[in-house]
């Protein structure tokens, strides 16, 4: 080792506090990417095994094979496996949903077991054909209840309409009609089900209901699994094929080759309509003859994840987190650099006037990045990691029962995210030393050794404005002219403030936008379990029953018919936003809600408004204010959303709406406006169609009642509704539980506001670490300058104010930058995500008071921690 490194590694040494520091800045940088990346790769990994526990592992599924079609699949090179299926039939069974009147009898190979999306709830998996598996939703849906260990017997067979035999794909019409085409109900032939064979099995499992690639929600038929014997596979297979990973990358083109057709020929014929097809694309479809589906979400988390649409909005926040965490770096800890040149620039002159030369000083400077380098990269690799470990955990906590409860975020480690956070932290590194290195060759020996080439001023830069002087005295002249004269030392520390102010405002603002967008989509209900009785005429004896429970804190009780309301009668304004213009008109319906709250709801919302009952006993309240999101295009061409809420109707206090009683076109009736207003009754803070709320008699009256609901706000929302099904029993009613949807919004909420305040946290101490180097570092520099003061009789309590006047012009300074650009930089980040949000831009007001009370507190205790170090 020569005497340069040998000198750098004391200097290190002996400068411990700025070697820290710094290599806290490095850790902290290098943490932040290699968690990034880690949480990134873990991320990708859980959706790719969800998506396999999901679907199945495989890429395109080819339906009803032939067995010599089967064989050229096991011979393709670009193929890694394939497991198979087999439809076996259909048995009629007799299920409360009318529309699923089937058991559909699903043959499986051993084999494939392991790659199919089977979720075992209770028992075993089936061993051969006599055994069957079960979903759990015969019983919950269709009413029927087999147990493990029964044995069952089946009349199974081909299901088949008008001499098509129909699979799960081909929803079951319910008496004989397919629906309403041109006003008349168009009837379906009738199906049947053909060559059936009694089966008898053995019910050894219980599983969750099956994949919607399996059984869509409109199957006629209830999944049941068998085994069926692979050696005696033959036609009508369905091939589950997963490709090698080498052929993902070209996967159109290796599906096509499945049956023998060009890709580059099928493009052709893709991009042309089906009407202008010529002979060479009808022959070339006529060879492709086995219908086929692709698993395309897992296809393109294994091939191009950061192509997938749904995370276009994922790819801009990580790309815009990590152009923070690289700016940010470089600049904390090339500051470190300069300020360790600035420390050593005398140094560096007595070396050059020995005989160093500029490469041999530029070297040096490298040599202690590399140091540091080594020390902070490991460090923040496994700060990173275990950071990720940690915060998966905590997701996992959180995202439970989020989406669906089969999801789990598993921690994997990742070495292409130690690469990154090598590569990321060797240019941030060596960005950061590269310019210091640069700026100490370049200084000659004799400004070096006097320690001049900081200060280079001029008599005109030195005046100090009169208000200065006025207002703070003499103190505050020499604090101002410090500033001026050390221009270069304290324009690094103001940058780093400003810098820490600028990313902690407009990631703040950033974080606000994302939770009001967030809430805005996913909002809170005033209720947590609601109901509707699809009879009309409910027993209110029922009702006061259920209202009765213990766990109800609040209710409404509400009971709705309607009118069609000429078009005549809706706002003008309102039709433009939504883009309705004349010709549609005539297929447009509008519809005003006449809905009633019982008594005691009506009385308190009545009273809110300051209305009187008797004055609005035989009227209604107009509430018909919508929310509608506009796209219109700005002065560049771009398209620029946002939120209107804006009225339906024209009608106005004292007005009479005249229309059609729903479902009776002949009945007209009409209701008196008491009130316009856009406030809205308990319970219905969302209600997005336009109502008139009227009194429980005048309905009852005047119309015919469609149905009642209620909606309750309840201590324990799911015991409400085991108590609320066991009064109804088998009655005609709908229940739905927000209690679960509550409490997966507030814990994703959480989970949202752990990662962005955390990010925020590890930024923002970047920046003070950045800070403290800055500020500790140039007092020391300047405890000459502080000797010689004290020499020419400044007393004790003119130094501290000179101090306090300097942190007060430096902090002022830093604010003002920091804070007009986080304005700026917040608004700009407001409008690219204003494109899909359309909320209103809002000024981060508690993240710039924030800002101004920590920077003036941190720069206060950092020079009282450097003064009080001084005169020691």
């Amino acid at each position: 080792m020569n005497l340069m490194n040998q000198l750098t590694i004391k200097n290190l040494k002996m400068n411990k506090k700025r070697t820290i520091v710094t290599i806290i800045g490095i850790i902290l940088s290098v943490a932040l990417i290699t968690a990034l990346c880690s949480l990134y790769q873990s991320l990708l990994g859980s959706l790719i095994n969800f998506e396999v526990s999901e679907k199945g592992d495989y890429h395109v599924l080819v339906y009803r094979v032939e067995q010599e079609d089967i064989n050229k699949y096991k011979n393709n090179i670009n193929i890694e496996s394939i497991f198979y299926s087999k439809d076996i039939g259909y048995a009629k069974v007799d299920s409360q949903n009318e529309y699923k009147p089937y058991i559909f009898i699903k043959g499986i190979t051993k084999s494939t077991l392991d790659n199919f999306p089977i979720k075992l709830i209770e028992g075993n998996m089936p061993t051969n054909d006599k055994e069957v598996l079960i979903p759990s939703h015969l019983k919950n849906n269709g009413r029927v209840t087999y147990n493990v260990g029964d044995t069952i017997k089946l009349k199974v067979g081909k299901r088949v309409r008008d001499g098509e035999i129909l699979n799960q794909g081909n929803p079951y019409y319910l008496d004989g009609y397919i629906g309403e085409i041109d006003g008349k109900l168009e009837s379906a032939p009738e199906e049947k089900i053909i060559d059936v064979v009694e089966k008898e099995y053995k019910v050894v499992g219980i599983m969750e209901r099956p994949s919607r690639e399996i059984e869509p929600y409109t199957a006629p038929g209830y999944t049941f699994f068998t085994i069926i014997n692979e050696n005696e596979l033959n036609n009508d297979l369905d091939v589950y094929i997963k490709f090698k990973k080498k052929a993902l990358k070209e996967v159109e083109k290796n599906i096509y080759g499945l049956f023998g057709v060009d890709y580059e020929e099928a493009k052709v014929c893709e991009e042309i309509t089906t009407d202008d097809y010529n002979d060479e694309c009808v022959k070339l479809y006529e060879k492709i003859k086995y219908g086929f589906a692709t698993n395309d979400y897992l296809i393109m988390l294994e091939t191009d994840p950061i192509g997938l649409k749904s995370s276009d909005g994922l790819i801009i926040v990580v790309g815009v987190i990590c152009a923070i965490i690289v700016g940010t770096s470089v600049f904390c800890i090339k500051n470190s650099f300069d300020i360790s040149i600035t420390e050593k620039i005398k140094q560096y002159g007595m070396l050059k006037s020995i005989g160093a030369t500029k490469k041999q000083i530029r070297k040096n400077v490298l040599y202690e990045a590399t140091i540091l380098g080594l020390i902070g990269i490991p460090l923040g690799i496994l700060s990173g990691f275990l950071a990720s470990y940690i915060l998966t955990l905590v997701s996992n906590y959180y995202l439970k029962d989020f989406i669906t409860q089969n999801f789990k975020i598993c921690f994997t480690f990742s070495w292409l995210s130690v690469i990154a956070a090598v590569i990321l932290g060797v240019v941030t590194i060596y960005l950061s030393a590269i310019k210091s290195a640069s700026k100490a060759s370049k200084v000659s020996a004799i400004d070096s050794i006097r320690n001049n080439s900081e200060i280079k001023i001029k008599s005109k830069k030195l005046k100090t404005p009169k208000f200065i002087s006025k207002f703070f005295g003499i103190g505050g002249e020499i604090s101002y002219k410090n500033l001026k004269r050390n221009k270069r030392k304290y324009r690094t520390t103001i940058i780093s403030i400003v810098v820490s102010v600028v990313v902690f405002i407009s990631l703040t603002a950033f974080m606000n936008m994302m939770l009001a967008a967030t809430k805005d989509d996913y909002h809170s209900n005033e209720y947590n379990i609601y109901m509707f009785f699809n009879n009309a005429n409910s027993d209110n004896n029922t009702i006061n029953n259920i209202l009765s429970n213990s766990t109800i804190k609040n209710y409404v009780v509400t009971r709705h018919s309607g009118l069609e309301l000429p078009v005549d009668k809706v706002n003008k304004k309102y039709l433009e936003l939504k883009n309705i213009d004349e010709a549609e008109l005539e297929y447009h319906i509008f519809y005003l809600n006449i809905q009633t709250l019982n008594k005691e709801k009506y009385m308190d919302y009545i009273k809110e408004l300051g209305l009187n009952y008797e004055d609005v006993k035989n009227k209604g309240i107009l509430v018909d204010v919508e929310k509608i999101y506009v796209t219109n295009k700005d002065s560049k061409g771009k398209e620029v959303t946002s939120t209107v809420y804006e009225r339906v109707y024209d009608y106005q206090k004292g007005d009479v709406v005249t229309g059609l009683e729903f479902g009776e076109k002949d009945k007209s009736k009409s209701v008196k406006v008491a009130m316009v207003t856009d406030k809205q009754p308990w319970g219905f803070t969302y209600n997005s169609s336009a109502t008139l709320y009227v009194t429980e008699e005048y309905l009852n009256e005047n119309f015919e009642v469609d149905n009642t609901a209620i909606y309750f706000d309840s201590s324990n929302a799911s015991k409400l509704q085991d108590d609320v099904e066991k009064i109804l029993g088998k009655d005609d009613y709908d229940i739905y539980n927000n209690e679960e949807q509550e409490r997966v919004l507030k814990n994703f909420f959480t989970l949202l506001g752990i990662f962005l305040y955390g990010f925020i946290t590890v930024i923002t101490l970047i920046g003070i670490t950045n800070i403290f180097n800055t500020i500790t570092t140039n007092m020391e520099l300047r405890k000459p300058e502080f000797a010689m003061l004290r020499s020419v009789g400044m007393t004790k309590k003119e130094f501290n104010n000179m101090i306090r006047l300097e942190t007060l012009f430096m902090g002022v300074k830093a604010l003002f930058f920091g804070i007009t650009i986080g304005i700026a930089l917040s608004y700009v980040i407001h409008i690219f995500y204003n494109e899909r949000t359309g909320l209103s831009y809002v000024l981060p007001l508690n993240a710039i008071i924030i800002a101004i009370l920590v920077v003036f507190l941190l720069i206060t205790i950092i020079m009282s921690y450097s003064v009080r170090k001084i005169k020691k």
